[in-house]
């Protein structure tokens, strides 16, 4: 076998990554415009209503799959065009990824403690979930499988790496009983009893 040969083996997963990033977001791209056309709008016009915070050149690189959207921009299109943000996220084309993880159950007491910065794009699909699926959950939020797939990609990272993530911040649930996870704080809040050192009250 050449060197060739071998550099080709070498770089073949990478390739693979990136072609996989690649069709995620062509597809993303061509949803995007769909959306724009369906409204009847141009690419001018998202930039003059949008006061060019979406210029014609940015908006059009994304529909081409030229650049990565991050899930607060994904927002403000699915706003601007009057559609539910998950509407535009392409479905998983490989679904072995969430093959063999656990339920997908959010926290979401823990949730509204966490920083809005770590957790935000995790906060805008849980209300747009709850808005279309009608979810009145006020404790704890069963996600499906292709929700998590989607905010893998909405969080750049892969489906197991962000549930792993989840689990770390303290935002899920058990998946088996759906009951919040015991914290500190839950704890604390129990009856205490006086030990003999507990000074008398003035």
């Amino acid at each position: 076998m050449t060197e060739a040969d071998h550099g080709t083996d070498s770089a073949s997963p990478d390739r693979a990554v990136a072609d996989k990033a690649d069709g995620y977001a062509a597809e993303l791209g061509r949803r995007l415009r769909a959306t724009r056309l369906r409204r009847g709008m141009s690419l001018i016009d998202v930039q003059e209503r949008t006061n060019r915070r979406w210029t014609a050149g940015t908006l059009g690189a994304y529909e081409r799959g030229h650049r990565s959207l991050r899930v607060h921009r994904l927002v403000e299109l699915a706003e601007l065009y009057d559609v539910a943000a998950i509407m535009l996220v392409p479905p998983p084309s490989n679904r072995s990824e969430v093959v063999g993880l656990p339920p997908l159950v959010i926290d979401l007491h823990r949730l509204r403690k966490l920083p809005p910065t770590r957790t935000g794009p995790l906060r805008r699909w849980i209300a747009i979930v709850q808005v279309l699926r009608s979810e009145t959950a006020h404790d704890v939020l069963r996600l499906r499988r292709t929700d998590l797939y989607s905010l893998a990609r909405l969080y750049n990272t892969t489906p197991p790496l962000l549930y792993e993530r989840l689990g770390a911040w303290g935002a899920l649930a058990d998946p088996a009983t759906g009951q919040r996870a015991a914290t500190a704080r839950g704890r604390s809040s129990q009856p205490r009893t006086r030990g003999a050192r507990g000074r008398p009250r003035a």
